[in-house]
């Protein structure tokens, strides 16, 4: 009988030995807007692709219509940015969403989708994970955001 508590709390060590910690991320303005919802619940739980040595894995965030990827996060993304104007920025398309780019500190990338309402910011540590394969990533759940223009 002594052994049941003893069993109970192994497991339960070895079950908060394994979880990451929650990523601390502010939600944007409009996360609680519904095309952030069908974003989030089609978001995947693995990112990567052949030039990684295994997938970056998803992990819980602290806020509303956020996610992450990596331990530590390689990649982040925010539902419910406001939408960007017409920019002279580089714009990409990935699969089918069109992407800004905002920002571009040494390896750390900011893209905001362009054309759909409310916008998604996914901002990628390039040292880990190329801009594309986390872009293509997530693109096909941004996609449940109806689109309302695109890049020229």
């Amino acid at each position: 009988m002594r052994l049941l508590p003893l069993a109970a709390a192994a497991a339960a060590l070895l079950a908060l030995s394994g979880c990451a910690r929650a990523v601390t991320l502010p939600a944007a303005d409009d996360a609680s807007d519904p095309g952030c919802a069908r974003v989030s619940v089609s978001l995947p739980e693995q990112l990567g692709d052949a030039s990684l040595p295994e997938p970056l894995e998803r992990r819980d965030t602290t806020s509303q219509a956020t996610a992450a990827w990596g331990d530590p996060s390689a990649v982040t993304l925010r539902c419910g940015m406001p939408e960007p104007a017409p920019s002279a920025n580089r714009c990409i398309q990935v699969g089918p969403v069109d992407w800004l780019e905002v920002a571009q500190e040494e390896n750390v990338w900011t893209f905001v989708s362009y054309g759909r309402s409310p916008a998604t910011e996914v901002v990628i540590d390039t040292n880990v994970v190329s801009a594309v394969t986390a872009l293509e990533g997530v693109s096909s759940a941004v996609d449940r955001i109806e689109r309302t223009g695109e890049c020229t």
